[in-house]
């Protein structure tokens, strides 16, 4: 293949020497991750059932949470170690930068507006900023180690969100056992509290639209003129640093007053919502925007590969549809075992990694693209050569509810 246009398979590692994001990257993972190491060693002095109850609360909610981040991208999973390297980076670098830059300017807050309006005010002058600035430069810096893998806003809203994951998960910790004392029923209610009524709306979704913004920035998927990508880029940070600043601002705050008893417990989820549900709404149709561009893009790069060896029309009309995809590996392991299944399922990835293939070549001929066809042909040849399997990647029919 071309080295100046590597497909999607070659471009997985995170080890690239020669480029400094790398150095730095690593750098300041290794000098936080000492910090942080003390922090977490200090919680579990104040509290070591506390501390082990916090991060098994927290497990609880992380697991599900990066499943359903990592599986929104319809039409190209993200290699798992550039992931968990962003998720180390909420959990470790941001959090401790974030912590220190918190701590300075909020005492500069408190020198210029007095300690009554520090105590209102601060969180939501500083943290917004400071914490999506940390998150982001993390974003940033594995865009620059890896630059072929962030190809559009929803490659930007996984890495971001993953990485306001790790550092939710860091800071609940925190939260759980130095705010909520460290009890069994102080952790339980502080998980009740930030993740169970809570945990629908912080930082996975503020870091995902910084994520968002690093993406359109970089997009290879696109023919906006770069005024209007950096436009759309600075809206979906605004949004991010505005939704931070209305969930830590004593704005629209219709918490019930400690200690909580009673229906004080089905109030905290509606005030929750409050502060978090219009930030929500915003994603979710920032996520169904980045989708439809992502199968326009997908319906412009495989449309020009139809008179080639490694599409078919047929082919090409269960690509667009991931309810498509997920039905024809059903038909063909009924008609013809788990191996014709599986074989299908690699020919589907291979055809994506043709069309990104597609986008990074300007020459028909380029040898990337060829190898590229002619790896998909050969997956369709192994699958035909199955008995009962010729149909497999025509057979498109949705089963009822998949749409």
């Amino acid at each position: 293949m071309s080295p100046h246009h590597p497909s999607l398979l070659l471009s997985r590692s995170l080890v690239r020497p020669r480029e400094p994001a790398f150095w730095i990257f690593v750098a300041v993972l290794a000098v936080t991750a000492v910090i942080q190491f003390g922090e977490q060693g200090f919680l579990r002095q104040l509290s070591p059932s506390g501390w082990l109850l916090a991060w098994g609360l927290v497990a609880l909610y992380v697991a599900p949470a990066s499943i359903l981040v990592y599986t929104l991208d319809l039409y190209e999973r993200e290699p798992i170690r550039i992931v968990l390297a962003s998720a180390l980076w909420g959990a470790v670098a941001a959090t401790t930068l974030s912590a220190i830059g918190n701590e300075g300017w909020g005492l500069v807050v408190a020198r210029i507006g007095g300690p009554d309006f520090a105590a209102r005010w601060s969180a939501a002058l500083t943290a917004p900023v400071i914490e999506e600035v940390a998150k982001g430069a993390g974003i940033v810096l594995l865009v620059l180690i890896v630059r072929d893998e962030v190809e559009d806003l929803m490659d930007g809203f996984v890495y971001g969100a993953v990485c306001g994951l790790g550092f939710a998960a860091v800071e609940d910790v925190f939260y759980l056992v130095g705010v909520f004392g460290g009890t069994t029923s102080g952790v339980v209610q502080g998980f009740f509290v930030r993740i169970v009524a809570g945990g629908l709306y912080g930082h996975v979704l503020y870091s995902g639209l910084v994520g968002m913004a690093v993406g359109v920035v970089v997009s290879r998927r696109t023919g906006d003129v770069i005024r209007s990508r950096r436009a759309l880029a600075a809206l979906l940070c605004a949004a991010a640093v505005g939704g931070h600043f209305l969930w830590n601002s004593p704005l629209l705050t219709f918490f019930p007053p400690e200690p909580w008893t009673g229906t004080d417990w089905l109030v905290i989820p509606l005030a929750t919502a409050v502060k978090g549900l219009p930030l929500l709404t915003f994603v979710g149709l920032a996520i169904r925007l980045a989708r439809r561009r992502e199968r326009k893009w997908l319906d412009r790069a495989l449309r020009l590969e139809l008179d080639h060896e490694g599409l078919t029309p047929a082919e090409l009309e269960v690509l667009r549809e991931p309810a498509r995809r997920r039905a024809a590996r059903r038909a063909i392991r009924r008609r013809a075992g788990a191996r014709a299944s599986r074989l299908l399922h690699r020919l589907q990835r291979e055809q994506m990694n043709l069309a990104m293939v597609r986008s990074y070549v300007a020459d028909d001929a380029d040898p990337a693209l060829v190898a590229q066809r002619a790896l998909c042909r050969s997956l369709r040849d192994a699958l035909d050569a199955i008995p009962g399997a010729a149909r497999g990647a025509t057979a498109a029919e949705p089963v009822p509810g998949d749409r």
